[in-house]
């Protein structure tokens, strides 16, 4: 899976900030379902959650019930197995990147993860030991298809749009729909330098959110955000036009949204990530 560079299609409207602060509900208990729920009780539940969203009101059934109904979970959630069952052993991937570069951006990336998820779901690894490896790549076609893209146990990063200078320049300016000229300010560049490594680890983000079975949503506050979707995924519904979900970017700001979390957390439950569970 790809992250699609975003030089068109994002909302001209957006203000680019920091996050908002994702705000859950308090604990609640999960209510509690038959052995296997009927096809019906699923479908119901299933639409009383927030869209692409699996709250834990869906997270309470049964296992025989998940692998009932796997591919009514996967499509109206946005979620498939996207890496072979060798990459999560014992709970955990082990990450390697032979890119002094490039470890610094992704152990960033892990840690996002890691923290949101409640345990040490990505771990560092090395170069004899290693499930999931990271380095650069070239973007595709005239260097320019993706950001990142991760397929099978690799990740890549797009090495030319990395070491341009002027790459996230044109970014800012489709994100916020504003002119965007050169920093030449101290403050300027100290803001450059943020939206640069906040991009960056973003993009690592959202290839490590690949690994754990998450396809694109088209909610600009989701790390998953793609420009848009079509009918050759399995997924809920196609898109070409961007939603503003809280009014983030995290894109810039490397925020996982609850769509984000809830979604990995119910890969396990589903039965997609082999040997992984998460609280």
């Amino acid at each position: 899976m790809t992250k699609k560079h975003l030089l068109a299609g994002l909302l001209a409207s957006l203000t680019i900030a920091a996050a908002l602060p994702i705000t859950f509900g308090a604990a609640f208990q999960s209510p509690a379902y038959a052995k296997t729920a009927t096809k019906a009780t699923v479908i119901s539940q299933i639409k009383k959650t927030p869209d692409l969203n699996p709250t834990s009101s869906v997270r309470a059934f049964s296992k025989t019930t998940y692998q009932q109904y796997k591919a009514t979970f996967n499509k109206d959630y946005n979620v498939d197995k996207m890496s072979p069952s060798s990459v999560f052993n014992h709970h955990q991937a082990l990450v390697y990147t032979a890119s002094p570069t490039l470890r610094k951006y992704l152990a960033v990336s892990m840690k996002t993860w890691n923290h949101a998820l409640g345990r040490t779901v990505f771990k560092t690894g090395t170069s004899n030991n290693y499930t999931i490896r990271v380095g650069f790549g070239t973007g595709g076609k005239d260097h320019s298809l993706w950001d990142g893209l991760y397929k099978t146990n690799k990740l890549w990063v797009n090495k030319s749009h990395f070491n341009s200078d002027s790459y996230i320049l044109t970014v800012l300016q489709a994100v916020s729909g504003k002119k965007v000229t050169k920093p030449k300010t101290a403050a300027d560049k100290a803001a450059y330098v943020k939206y640069y490594r906040g991009f960056w680890e973003a993009t690592i983000t959202h290839e490590l959110g690949h690994s754990l079975g998450l396809d694109h949503t088209p909610y600009l506050d989701d790390i998953m955000y793609a420009q848009s979707g079509d009918s050759s995924s399995s997924i809920k519904y196609t898109w070409t036009t961007s939603k503003k979900g809280n009014g983030s970017f995290a894109g810039f700001t490397n925020k996982l949204s609850s769509r984000d979390i809830n979604r990995a957390k119910i890969n396990q439950t589903i039965g997609i990530l082999v040997k992984l569970k998460f609280n």
